[in-house]
């Protein structure tokens, strides 16, 4: 199976694995608010702080909604530094909206990219 069959989760994992501790599975964290967040996974650094990660496997773009909704997750839980989200396209305007808000999408066009990079770097 070629890197671009791989699903989002798997690939997200080869990519973050390597320097950083990658959480997966709904991980439920309450905010401030109250209200229980899930993430598809959580990294961790000990030197900058643990990272929240929505992973979106859709066929379609990704929506602002979606975006606003980690931002929110992010705000409310204290332990969260940022957020990042994962999916199979993105658009200019969703990209805008994330950088705005300090979050960091991610496409699978880039994840494989990146693992692609690391196999000629050897």
């Amino acid at each position: 199976m070629s890197l671009g069959e791989k699903g989002l989760t798997e690939l997200a994992q080869r990519v973050f694995s390597e320097k950083y501790d990658f959480v997966i599975g709904p991980q439920k964290l309450r905010g401030q608010s109250g209200k229980t967040w899930t993430f598809n996974a959580i990294i961790k650094d000990e030197k900058y702080g643990n990272y929240g990660v929505f992973i979106r496997d859709w066929k379609r773009e990704i929506s602002i909604t979606q975006l606003r909704q980690l931002h929110k997750a992010c705000i409310d839980i204290p332990d969260i530094e940022g957020g990042i989200m994962i999916c199979n396209i993105a658009t200019d305007f969703s990209r805008d909206y994330s950088s705005q808000f300090g979050i960091q999408l991610l496409s699978r066009g880039h994840l494989v990219s990146k693992l692609r990079n690391r196999e000629y770097q050897f």
